[in-house]
């Protein structure tokens, strides 16, 4: 009788393990996991995690990118549903910049795509964009969107295959590009991923006005082991177990002068900053720095805090803050305004002219970007700022030159964008304008998502001629080479149009040999991304500074 009670337990033990095993073996066939490292000059940059689960109905993607070396964005998360067929339903991309989260939402209904996208406190969108049938979703640096063309390419058959995809840009305020994709199988080969030797299939990418690219996939499971994406300068590798990168934060060089963490209301949101001032007794004449467009801390990805302690080392007090819903500072950046912004400025310049090192006679604003603009349009109306320097200045919200249908023709000449998609854009544009006019109060929701419409209304009803004419100080633009591709002809225009007024100093420098954030970008893959700004453009500040204030200009310290 024992051994029976005894061969029951075993029985039931042995059901149980099976029952359990088979749900275990159910999850692996349902649900898939890959790792992978993003590479740029043999360093480690970015790690990737794809999952892949299969419902009943849907085959669902999921994937979380982390870069914590980049200077702005640092996650980006991804998510891609499609039915059994692979038919695509919807896809959503997020990227991630401490509090701030921009967002892309597409659905697909009948082969009719709807979109929105939400960029710090604006969105572009539009209904109803015809598209072909088995269309997938594509981009370049995303394993994830490989994924589903890779399990539809025959390798019975082999050799050139063409695929139907869509692909959002790197400019998230333009609609999704339809691209043909071709796959083509060249070679077995051998390579090496960690400590392991695999046996892969080698193929080609080709997509139009694209270098060509190549993919390594696993001989046994078809499984993505390598991508090689020359025009992006990077490398993805599978890994077998999730790993992080260690970061430091950027070199701050703060020898040399002092500095102190202020605190300073706007209105009802508390915003923080940097006071910077030479380490000795007196009053100094000071410069406020303006931030331009996205969710940027005081540091401005490396240009500000270059500035203020190049400047600080050479007689001037610095102010440099967080924008809202940024590092330190309250609010939010999904719904700041032009008019929130310039009201922050005027916070900003009486808690600078409030300290007992600065000189409140003596200040001049120093804006980049959208905050050059921004800081234009508060110095028009402000008698306490006494000069103006505009780097790269650009109206525009994002470096896209969606302003009107001029620019978007040159810019589609540049980005060789086929009439087709030209015309999507210019649609884009008005379907969103039209949106932003026939919603009231300051919220909407498109596709379900929620979008603020007061940053919007501004550009529509946006001009740049009266602030201008307004204008009595001294001003000078510094334009960089490729500043003037990706800003459009912002800095000659309003040269063009400070000479018409005749009211004011102004001088427009180019620098032909710097980009728009005037320096070299340094990514060591160690330290966090940020922009070392040229000597040469340090010293013309600080020389103009100079003459401007009235003030003798100190023996140039470096920096």
């Amino acid at each position: 009788m024992r051994y029976i009670y005894l061969s029951v337990v075993i029985f039931l033990l042995l059901g149980s393990l099976l029952f359990v095993g088979s749900f275990v073996c159910l999850d692996m066939v349902n649900h898939k996991t890959f790792y992978f490292v993003i590479q740029s000059l043999g360093r480690d940059i970015g790690m990737i995690r794809v999952d892949r689960f299969l419902t009943e109905d849907k085959i669902i993607y999921k994937s979380v990118t982390s870069m914590p070396l980049e200077s702005l964005y640092t996650e980006y998360r991804s998510r891609l549903v499609l039915d059994k067929k692979y038919n695509l339903e919807s896809y959503t991309k997020e990227r991630v910049s401490g509090r701030s989260v921009d967002s892309i939402y597409l659905e697909n209904f009948k082969n009719l795509i709807s979109f929105v996208s939400r960029y710090q406190s604006k969105f572009t969108c539009s209904e109803n964009i015809p598209i072909k049938r088995d269309i997938f979703v594509f981009e370049e640096d995303s394993p994830m969107t490989y994924l589903p063309i890779i399990e539809n390419y025959n390798f019975s058959r082999g050799r050139s295959q063409g695929f139907n995809t869509i692909s959002y840009l790197q400019s998230w305020n333009i609609p999704p590009m339809n691209r043909l994709i071709i796959l083509t199988s060249i070679k077995n080969e051998h390579i090496k991923i960690g400590a392991r030797k695999i046996n892969t299939e080698n193929l080609i990418l080709k997509i139009r006005d694209f270098p060509q690219g190549a993919i390594w996939l696993g001989r046994s499971d078809r499984s993505i082991m390598k991508i090689d994406l020359p025009a992006k300068g990077i490398n993805i590798v599978r890994t077998f177990t999730q790993k992080s990168l260690k970061i430091v934060d950027a070199p701050s060089g703060r020898d040399g002068f002092s500095s102190k963490n202020v605190l300073f209301k706007s209105k009802s949101t508390d915003l923080s900053g940097t006071v910077t001032f030479p380490s000795r007794e007196g009053k100094f004449p000071a410069v406020l720095l303006s931030p331009g467009a996205g969710p940027q801390d005081r540091d401005y990805q490396g240009l500000f805090v270059g500035m203020a302690s190049y400047l600080s080392r050479n007689g001037f007090a610095c102010l440099r803050f967080d924008k809202r819903g940024v590092g330190s500072s309250g609010g939010e950046v999904v719904s700041s305004t032009e008019a929130s912004d310039i009201e922050d400025l005027g916070s900003a310049l009486q808690c600078l002219s409030g300290q007992s090192m600065v000189d409140p006679d003596r200040i001049i604003i120093i804006g980049h970007g959208r905050g050059a603009i921004n800081a234009m349009k508060f110095a028009s109306k402000n008698s306490g700022v006494k000069g103006l320097i505009m780097m790269s200045p650009s109206p525009y919200p994002y470096s896209d030159g969606m302003s009107n249908k001029e620019d978007l023709e040159a810019r589609s000449q540049k980005a060789k964008w086929t009439d087709d998609y030209l015309n999507l854009v210019i649609k884009t544009t008005q379907d969103s304008k039209i949106k932003t006019a026939n919603s009231e109060g300051d919220w909407t929701y498109i596709l379900g998502k929620r979008c603020f419409l007061g940053s919007m209304r501004e550009d529509i009803l946006g001009g740049l001629t009266a602030e201008i004419i307004d204008l009595q100080i001294p001003i000078l633009i510094l334009q960089g080479k490729d500043a003037e591709e990706i800003y459009g002809n912002s800095a000659v225009t309003i040269d063009k149009m400070l000479a018409l007024s005749g009211k004011t100093q102004h001088t427009l420098t180019y620098y032909a040999y710097l980009g728009p954030f005037f320096g070299q970008k340094i990514s060591d893959g160690i330290h966090r991304a940020y922009y070392d700004v040229d000597k040469e453009v340090l010293d013309n500040i600080r020389n103009w500074l100079c003459n401007t204030l009235i003030a003798k200009p100190a023996v140039s310290v470096e920096k």
